[in-house]
């Protein structure tokens, strides 16, 4: 365990220490002082038992001395429990007589990768040229690799509140994610079918009106009626595109169309069904056009916004519409309940879809 603290002068400690504070920061304000010493000893122990190990069987004559393979294991722990965090780096290339210096901000992520791989670079080309083991190159990456190992140990035992920015919660993230524009292409797909049979059937409906009439156009109040009817029928049939493609379409053909009692009667239908999420649009319209009506509905629409399509911010929008004093205690308690949650998940960091209400 000594040699975690022995080095080969003060440029060789002065390096570990910057290090140690670049990359131990992150591991010291997850852990606490003294947990983060334990984690220190425990890499430090392990990958000097490996290297010892390893010279005893080889019949060299060695030893490890620094904090060197500390230092990559806490790197390797901070790439797995903050893969985004950023570090000020400073890169100094020279190019002939010319030194050009840049500072730029890197993830932890990519500068874990850029050490790892030079120390493996040079444990292959180096041991290739020379034909030598490359203990400094074998020490780091032991340090590496029990840093790894501890680090996710103690992620998935729940020793560490990574408060879901590792490397395992922000990938079940990018997951859930490709999951939902899938889905969501999907679900536009579908919907522009539906609309183009709506169209077609539309456009043969009217041409056999045509055939059937004597070209007597129907009234106002007729088209209205038999587009909420339509619309209500396909909803009991469980062919929502469809409906939603017939409610899309009458929509710009009617003007002032649906009428409240009707636009509420379409809602309800799709909620009976249990297809709330497919009612967003005619909720959303309803909560538009009368306002005055809405206060109970913007709730739900609000609710659906959260629950189902992980809008918190569409949902706040909708809640701030609801007039103040116009609610029930009861009703407002539900309002507040909502207003929370939509505000944790933009603390949780919600990546959220425009377009869906």
């Amino acid at each position: 365990m000594t040699h975690n603290f022995l080095h080969y002068g003060f440029l060789h400690l002065a390096g570990n220490l910057l290090f140690l504070w670049a990359f131990g920061i992150v591991v010291e304000g997850k852990l606490g002082a003294p947990k983060f010493l334990a984690m220190y000893l425990a890499i430090g122990t392990l990958h000097g038992a490996s290297v010892q190990a390893i010279l005893m069987h080889s019949g060299l004559d060695g030893h490890a001395a620094g904090a060197s393979a500390v230092v990559y294991g806490l790197l390797a722990v901070s790439m797995i429990w903050a893969p985004r965090n950023e570090l000020n780096c400073t890169i100094i290339i020279p190019i002939g007589f010319r030194v050009f210096v840049f500072q730029r901000e890197l993830y932890y992520t990519t500068v874990a990768l850029l050490y790892v791989g030079e120390q493996l670079l040079g444990l292959v080309f180096w041991g290739s040229v020379e034909g030598r083991i490359m203990v400094s190159e074998l020490g780091h990456l032991s340090g590496a690799t029990w840093g790894t190992v501890i680090a996710i140990l103690m992620v998935k035992a729940k020793l560490v509140d990574c408060e879901e920015w590792d490397v395992f919660s922000l990938w079940a993230k990018r997951k859930r994610l490709a999951q939902d524009w899938k889905a969501r292409g999907e679900r536009l797909d579908r919907e522009k079918e539906s609309l183009r049979q709506s169209l077609r059937a539309g456009a043969k409906a009217r041409k056999k009106a045509e055939r059937a009439t004597s070209g007597d156009e129907p009234s106002p109040e007729f088209r209205a009626s038999s587009a909420v009817k339509r619309v209500l029928g396909l909803i009991e049939k469980g062919d929502y595109d469809v409906a939603l493609a017939a409610y899309d379409k009458a929509t710009r053909a009617l003007p002032y169309w649906p009428a409240q009692a009707d636009l509420y009667a379409i809602v309800k239908a799709f909620h009976a069904r249990g297809a709330v999420v497919d009612s967003l649009k005619p909720m959303r319209d309803h909560c538009r056009r009368y306002p005055a009506a809405s206060d109970k509905m913007k709730l739900v629409l609000a609710q659906v916004l959260i629950r189902d399509r992980q809008r918190p911010m569409a949902a706040l929008r909708v809640l701030e519409e609801i007039p103040p004093g116009s609610l029930t205690p009861d009703l407002e308690r539900s309002r507040m309940i909502l207003t929370r949650q939509a505000e944790r998940m933009q603390e949780e960091g919600v990546l959220e879809i425009e377009g869906d209400d």
